[in-house]
């Protein structure tokens, strides 16, 4: 093949720059490179079929037999790799039931920015897929190859034109022209360390096209013992020459780690290439339900992943996935087969969408360490060690693993440390929650404009334009002078649901507890200053509904609070109108009074509101008519809304995390009640106070 060597121009790239483009230096080059080269192959599906295949194998080669088809440095990789014996090492990944590298294939043929696979691929940067739902949105994910090897990188492809089938090899090369003893000859001038290979576009250029001769294409391949595309197939077949196999693991499980906590995948590459399969695309391997195109069949050296030899984790993620789309288990369910069982929440927030309220669906479950298979004879590893190789100590208990995917059906992330668990329960020693979050991405944000179209921009777009080039986390951004914050609000929604789900109530048994919640709550409950006298309110007719307003109830009796199990008891005599009262908790301060949406604000404190009703009951009720006598009246509020036909009780949520810091009270005429509430702190450093309002011009709510 012809050697094209890229010259220095304005604002052009250098081989250096590319090689550092992924600023990711957590996650190991075995991850980034299969995170990022199914994901191209994905994006790549011809919608014929309903799978894609994507197998990566280690072959070797023999160093000679490659060296002599690169003209211009054929001398100096056998001078650096003189070894013909003994056979290097590469890593091939090849795609089937995709469209190849289709396109143009020199910039003459570019018609309206259409530049094509190739084109993206093989010989420019910063040309990300343009499709909607694609993986990427930076076309800097490529920049992997080159690290993965010495820089050299094959591309094979064969494609379906208007005449036939057509193959295309063309092969690049990116070093660091910085380094002495560098590969590529310098011609003239600045080095920029990037070369390419193939056949001259005409006999008076030096610009380089892929080749097409099949039988040479064919001599290429033999050198790493790939079979060419054939009959109806179409596809890409990624070629990086001379890896390093131990440079490579020592990445995924340093050497100063334990030997005994080393995972049986960090000691041969096609091992942890299997798992890393896992890690990142267990929802959409063999998922018939998966609902937004092909679905991945991955192999390991052409041997194909089954089901059955999937990390306990990666199992539980697949059927988490599954229950976010359909709703139900897949068959012979890991999960149920083993006692666990999914929740399922849909995580709405205010004022974003246009429509729905729906930021997506989180699944979630607890497991313990045998359901997960930790114990013997299985002896399986920690989910948290199947994350990341490593073993994570943890103190106090188990922090619940968050993950999260839009359409491509990669994870995104995984997160125990950050702002999607910051906050979250912790479990038992033996105990892990999981939990899964698919976004809503067909949800329309409101006031938020895509600056291509002008058109009102999806939430998988959002999603997608705040990933990072390495596709490792989602962010909130400003976009068009409007920063929906979509990310941090869903963040909130689901540290709300694992705490509401998962946290343990606070249990005093000691008179030293109890006594620091008397002093903590000495003052909780209304101050007679802040009360009327008279238990007699004239009655008035029920109005229809219409905007609401509060005004103060009249409480004529209230006791001292009683503390037992860890809980606030409180008895009171009050009067309530016709229509809909509220029993509210707040936290007072030195400098004001927090009630609970105040609290969860992200501009005030923005942490769950302390404060939480448990229940509410009526015991006896009079007519508001001084005359009247008690009567038993007995009607209970636990968990779910009660009603008699003369009341209706139920707890309101806060907006941001969900706790129940409001009683709402509806009754048909004004009574005089009494009763018991009861309430628990989170904190027993803060002081509280209840107190009842009548919400006017009020009906059901």
């Amino acid at each position: 093949m012809k050697i094209e060597i890229a010259k220095h121009g304005r604002m052009s790239e250098s081989g250096n720059s590319l090689l550092r483009l992924i600023q990711n230096q957590e996650m190991p080059l075995l991850d980034l490179f299969v995170r990022e080269s199914v994901q191209n192959s994905l994006d790549a599906s011809d919608g014929h079929h309903q799978f894609v295949n994507v197998d990566i194998s280690v072959k070797p080669f023999k160093s000679k037999e490659l060296n002599k088809h690169f003209d211009g440095i054929d001398s100096q990789l056998n001078s650096k790799f003189p070894n013909n014996s003994s056979p290097y090492q590469s890593i091939v990944i090849k795609d089937s039931n995709t469209v190849g590298l289709t396109g143009p294939v020199n910039y003459d043929q570019v018609d309206s920015q259409n530049f094509g696979n190739l084109l993206k691929l093989v010989y420019e940067i910063s040309k990300p897929q343009t499709n909607e739902g694609a993986g990427g949105s930076w076309g800097l994910g490529k920049t992997i190859y080159f690290r993965i090897g010495i820089g050299l990188v094959i591309y094979y492809s064969r494609i379906k034109t208007i005449q036939g089938y057509e193959s295309r090899l063309a092969a690049c090369f990116v070093e660091d022209e910085t380094k002495m003893n560098t590969v590529l000859p310098s011609e003239s001038g600045v080095k920029r360390g990037i070369a390419w290979w193939g056949e001259y576009k005409s006999r008076n250029s030096k610009e380089t096209i892929p080749i097409t001769n099949e039988k040479e294409i064919s001599q290429i391949l033999s050198v790493f013992s790939i079979i060419p595309y054939e009959h109806l197939e179409t596809g890409t077949t990624v070629i990086i020459p001379y890896i390093d196999s131990k440079k490579l693991l020592k990445e995924v499980y340093p050497i100063n780690e334990e030997k005994e906590n080393k995972p049986y995948w960090t000691s041969k590459v096609e091992d942890y290439l299997s798992v890393t399969f896992q890690r990142w695309y267990a929802p959409r391997i063999l998922n018939t339900k998966y609902n937004h195109g092909a679905y991945l069949k991955p192999s390991i050296q052409n041997k194909g992943i089954r089901l059955a030899e999937f990390e306990p984790l990666f199992k539980v993620i697949r059927e988490l996935y599954i229950y976010a789309v359909t709703g139900t288990e897949p068959e012979d369910s890991f999960i149920e087969e083993n006692g666990g069982k999914i929740n399922a929440e849909e995580i709405r927030i205010r004022d974003v969408f246009v429509n729905s309220s729906i930021a997506g669906k989180f699944v979630f479950l607890k497991m313990n360490q045998k359901q997960l298979l930790m114990d013997p004879p299985e002896n399986n590893k920690s989910p948290y060690q199947q994350i990341t190789n490593r073993l994570i100590p943890m103190e106090n208990g188990n922090t619940p693993i968050i993950m999260y995917t839009r359409k491509p059906g990669m994870i995104v992330g995984y997160d125990f440390t950050g702002a999607w668990t910051h906050g979250m329960p912790k479990s038992s020693d033996i105990d892990y929650i999981i939990g899964l979050f698919v976004v809503n991405s067909e949800n329309v944000l409101r006031d938020v404009v895509n600056p291509k179209d002008s058109e009102l921009l999806l939430m998988e777009e959002y999603i997608r334009l705040s990933e990072k080039a390495d596709h490792a986390s989602w962010s909130d951004w400003n976009i068009s002078g409007t920063s929906p914050r979509a990310v941090s609000k869903i963040q909130k929604g689901i540290i709300k649901t694992i705490s509401q789900k998962y946290k343990e109530r606070p249990v005093d048994n000691t008179e030293r507890t109890n006594l620091g919640l008397s002093r903590a709550l000495a003052n909780i409950l209304l101050p007679p200053t802040d009360f009327g006298h008279a238990p007699y309110v004239k009655p008035a007719p029920c109005p229809s509904i219409t905007p609401r307003t509060k005004k103060r109830v009249n409480v004529s009796e209230i006791s001292a609070p009683e503390f037992a199990d860890g809980k606030i008891y409180i008895h009171f005599q009050a009067n309530v109108h016709c229509g809909l009262s509220i029993m509210q908790l707040a936290v007072v301060t030195d400098f004001k009074k927090y009630e609970a949406d105040d609290w969860e604000n992200e501009d005030e404190i923005g942490n769950p509101f302390p404060l939480q009703f448990c229940s509410f009951e009526i015991l006896e009720i009079k007519d508001t008519d001084k005359k009247s006598q008690w009567h038993k009246h007995k009607l209970k509020l636990s968990d779910c809304p009660v009603s008699d036909g003369i009341f209706e009780l139920s707890f309101r949520p806060s907006e941001v995390f969900g706790v129940m810091s409001i009683v709402e009270i509806f009754c048909n005429k004004p009574y005089s009640i009494k009763g018991t509430t009861v309430f628990y702190s989170d904190d027993p450093s803060i002081k509280g106070s209840i107190s009842i309002y009548e919400v006017k011009n009020s009906g059901i709510v």
